[in-house]
């Protein structure tokens, strides 16, 4: 059996808490999964959800966005097609990070 790593140092706020089972399961195979600690486990887990809904939050507002454009386009706008400068901006929108 391999020897596990010592946990990298961290800057931050100390703390102690009380770990959910779910939680502790999940850190104990990611630990074993890494060769690390079990806290180890337990912060890259947060660090990983915490990352996670920034995405979610940025898809929201980008969603949030392209829904008030779409409502502020009148019926004549529907009808008209794009210019190409408008379509290359449409379709570049998509790939930039807000």
């Amino acid at each position: 059996m391999e020897a596990r790593r010592r946990a990298p140092a961290r800057s931050g706020h100390r703390t102690t808490l009380t770990v959910p089972n779910s939680v502790l399961a999940a850190a104990d195979r990611l630990a074993q999964e890494l060769g690390t600690t079990t806290n180890d486990a337990i912060v890259r887990l947060a660090e990983e959800g915490a990352s996670s809904r920034q995405r979610h939050e940025r898809i929201a507002a980008l969603a949030t966005e392209r829904r008030s454009a779409v409502e502020r386009t009148g019926l004549s706008d529907a009808l008209a097609f794009p210019s190409p400068e408008e379509l290359h901006e449409a379709m570049l929108a998509g790939r930039r990070d807000p």
